[in-house]
């Protein structure tokens, strides 16, 4: 007679298996941005930096909520409207200004590094934290959540490589560096997103992966660019690159 496994051991190891995946995703999530500040900025981060580029993501994110729910109408949910991404797009310069008036009111070499990796931490704690803790600790697995954790990585470089695009767009005094910069923005600000929700939602909306890969090969070709771009700076402000 076969004996069935007694539900108590399912439901250990289910709990088990859950708790692995949430700690997974928690850490893949949350573990890139300690490394990169341990790594590299312990010299340059202040903590005032860091709570100003906090407290201005948080008002720039209510803005546009605010200005989302009153000029982009609602469409079907899960479907791509070329329209209405545009709006988000330009809604989402909130961003780019918030950036702006952050790191022309900072000083310090790597205050772009900074208030990036700051931002963009910001925003896994606001928008994928919850989440994450609710959804990732269920009973089932689900490859959603690795993705968000994988798009947290994502961010974290894009974020990095839009602030450091704005500061030298700031500091540059060559035009032609300065309209590089403002170009580079406009087309992450326009492009990215626009790109990845046809993506996501029309061209592969039963594969959700090859929309974050697609993410994660823009945000890889928009950090090299920003390093060459930020090379050319420290070339023309004399100090060589590291």
């Amino acid at each position: 007679v076969k004996r069935e496994p007694c539900p108590a051991v399912w439901t250990n190891r289910s709990g088990t298996m859950t708790a692995v995946h949430f700690l997974n995703c928690m850490a893949l999530t949350f573990v890139p941005p300690w490394i990169i500040y341990e790594s590299k900025l312990t010299g340059y981060a202040t903590l005032p930096q860091i709570s100003w580029a906090v407290l201005y993501y948080a008002l720039a994110q209510l803005a546009q909520m605010i200005l989302t729910a009153t000029f982009v109408p609602s469409s079907e949910s899960g479907a791509f409207d070329l329209t209405q991404e545009l709006e988000k797009a330009f809604i989402g310069f909130v961003d780019v200004y918030g950036l702006f008036h952050l790191l022309n009111t900072k000083k310090g070499y790597m205050t772009g590094v900074t208030i990036g990796l700051a931002w963009a931490t910001a925003e896994s704690v606001f928008r994928r934290l919850v989440p994450l803790a609710v959804e990732a600790n269920s009973q089932q697995f689900s490859w959603k959540h690795t993705l968000t954790a994988v798009e947290a990585n994502i961010s974290v470089g894009t974020h990095m490589a839009l602030a450091m695009l704005i500061f030298v767009g700031i500091r540059t005094r060559k035009s032609a560096m300065r309209n590089t910069a403002i170009t580079a923005i406009v087309v992450q600000r326009f492009g990215f997103p626009v790109i990845v929700s046809l993506l996501k939602y029309s061209v592969f909306s039963s594969m959700p992966a090859i929309a974050t890969v697609a993410e994660a090969v823009m945000s890889v070709g928009l950090v090299l660019f920003t390093m060459q771009l930020f090379n050319s700076y420290q070339k023309e402000t004399g100090r060589v690159p590291e």
